[in-house]
């Protein structure tokens, strides 16, 4: 069986052009069934073709029309032709360009002409179209650098790909979100209240490279939430001038306006709400994860049934048992002075322990070591503790479970520790910016916006 491939374009001024782009030939053979269909290498060989076709049948047609000057309608000549390289997602190619002089109608104006006017410059400034920095981009933050061209390269009819490469173009589209917002705000209408936002904060740690004489970087991750839009976000605080400012950029891109209050649910971290704090610029309403409380709990319960266990414990076992397993309803229905006041008793009761025995002794240590820990825990984030049971029955977010999983989309997956990558603060915050938009489809949407 022979293919012959031929490709016609017809340009907008009505000329038609015709492409040989080649021929197949496919022979029956019944011991080589991979013979059969379109095989990847013929694919690569074909796309890179066609590409090629419509690239120079483009750059043809924007050049006639970049040569009609826009203030009086006349053709302005040709300067001279130039090669220039364009990186494609199907190829690499060296096409030649004119240059078009400007036209003498802007010479009366006070404006300073310059030089020559290249068409393909002013579309391509980074010579590479954004499809292949869009893809370039999202593989660099799903992958490696290095897998992330090895998967160009083998699926691709792309040039030859290096991890720089790949690194550079994340970089720079990295700083496209940052600088710009690519998703337009949703402005609340009159009629229209601007939507209550929670927003859950967590925190990632990843190996900081040595001559930052750091061991860790702090990576800070979060999900902004309203009542049918959600929003991803990553950066290090280190890397940008106003960390304040790109989450404020997130929190209006879903409608939130000053007049609004945000709630935030975290762990009890203090840093964590003051850069929400300091996005909004003023109060927001802090909740203190119930996970978190809940855990902190479930040690405290296990170290009583620890010291119950033991041989030469001689105290009366309801006055330890009762009061564990009340802590966790206290603090649920937001009775939290009585919870405090159960730890305090609880701890005033292993304090009137008297034992020698060894084992019993460090079971009561352990017991009042979870105690203190709660307390102060409870202590520290007393203003940031609520009902839990009527949040949740009202249908409202207890914990920062969804931080929890942006911790491991955004840091772990790809910076973790086990990925035996050191990070500087710079390069961690493109990753993680870019990763987000790529969860979210963001990245995907905005080109696909410019395009259209």
């Amino acid at each position: 069986m022979e293919v012959r491939i031929i490709v016609e374009t017809t340009l907008e001024n009505g000329t038609t052009k015709r492409h040989h782009l080649g021929r197949l030939s496919r022979t029956f053979r019944p011991t080589q069934p991979e013979g059969f269909g379109l095989l990847l290498e013929d694919a690569k060989t074909i796309l890179g073709q066609l590409q090629k076709a419509i690239l120079l049948d483009q750059i043809e047609e924007i050049s006639q029309a970049s040569r009609i000057c826009p203030d009086c309608d006349g053709v302005r000549a040709i300067h001279d032709y130039r090669s220039r390289v364009l990186d494609t997602l199907f190829g690499r190619f060296e096409v030649k360009v004119p240059r078009i002089r400007r036209c003498a109608c802007n010479a009366k104006s006070d404006v300073v002409l310059g030089g020559p006017l290249s068409p393909l410059a002013h579309f391509f400034p980074d010579r590479s179209t954004p499809e292949l920095r869009r893809l370039q981009a999202e593989l660099g933050a799903r992958h490696s650098f290095r897998e992330a061209a090895r998967i160009l390269e083998t699926f691709r009819p792309c040039a030859k790909q290096v991890n720089t490469s790949v690194r550079n173009r994340l970089g720079k589209v990295a700083r496209e979100i940052c600088d710009s917002e690519l998703t337009e705000p949703l402005v609340p209408s009159a009629a229209e209240e601007a939507p209550a936002l929670t927003v859950f904060l967590d925190g990632a740690h990843i190996r900081c490279r040595p001559e930052y004489q750091k061991r860790h970087l702090d990576v800070v991750v979060g999900k902004i939430e309203s009542h049918d839009k959600c929003r991803r976000f990553g950066l290090v605080q280190q890397a940008v001038l106003s960390p304040a400012s790109q989450l404020r950029q997130d929190l209006r891109a879903l409608g939130w306006d000053r007049g609004k209050t945000v709630t935030v649910i975290s762990d009890g971290e203090p840093a964590l709400p003051n850069l929400v704090r300091g996005a909004v610029g003023g109060k927001v309403r802090h909740i203190l994860d119930w996970w978190h409380i809940s855990m902190r709990i479930q040690h405290i319960e296990n170290a009583v049934k620890g010291l119950l266990q033991v041989r030469g414990f001689s105290g009366i076992p309801v006055l330890f048992k009762r009061p564990a397993e009340a802590l966790r309803w206290y603090l649920w229905h937001g009775k939290v002075l009585t919870a405090t006041t159960s730890l305090q008793w609880l701890m005033v009761d292993c304090a009137r322990l008297g034992t020698d025995d060894r084992v019993a002794t460090e079971a009561v240590r352990r017991v009042q070591a979870r105690c203190r820990d709660l307390y102060s825990y409870l202590a520290n984030n007393m203003d940031n503790l609520t009902d839990y049971g009527r949040r949740q029955r009202a249908g409202l977010p207890i914990s920062s479970s969804r931080a929890e999983g942006c911790v491991d989309d955004i840091g772990n997956t790809r910076m973790g520790k086990r990925r035996r990558m050191r990070w500087s603060p710079k390069g961690a915050h493109r990753v993680a910016v870019v990763r987000a938009a790529v969860l979210d489809g963001r990245l995907t949407g905005a080109y696909q916006r410019a395009a259209a």
